[in-house]
């Protein structure tokens, strides 16, 4: 098993955790992905790295909001976790975690997510 599949096996051992998925953010293409991957992953992984690519375009220049870290969607049984893991969000990597809303303690599951992030690139 390579480092990057490791990587995101481990990710998949939080508490509620689906889907874990590298995607390019200038694409929206899914790298690798680890876990039951439910129909439309691939859209909806697309989907947020749009939405990485606009909300770091309304920070603006310079960012004076600073950078864009992580976007959150909730729907009434998921959350969708979007780490990024690059400073440009118009072009990079990000981490998309789809996690089961009964199942997660949502506070937590960012904290582990934040944990692991690096050991995706490494």
């Amino acid at each position: 098993m390579s480092g990057l599949s490791e990587s995101l096996q481990r990710i998949l051992q939080i508490e509620g955790a689906r889907t874990v998925a590298l995607v390019d953010v200038g694409t929206g293409m899914v790298v690798d992905s680890a876990g039951a991957e439910p129909a439309g992953f691939p859209a909806a992984a697309a989907s947020m790295a749009d939405e990485a690519r606009l909300a770091g375009n309304a920070l603006g220049p310079g960012r004076p909001a600073g950078e864009l870290d992580e976007l959150l969607l909730i729907t009434d049984s998921r959350f969708h976790l979007l780490k990024v893991l690059s400073r440009a969000q118009d072009e990079g990597l990000m981490l998309f975690v789809d996690l089961d809303r009964a199942q997660t303690n949502l506070g937590l599951a960012i904290v582990r997510v934040a944990q692991a992030a690096p050991a995706v690139l490494a």
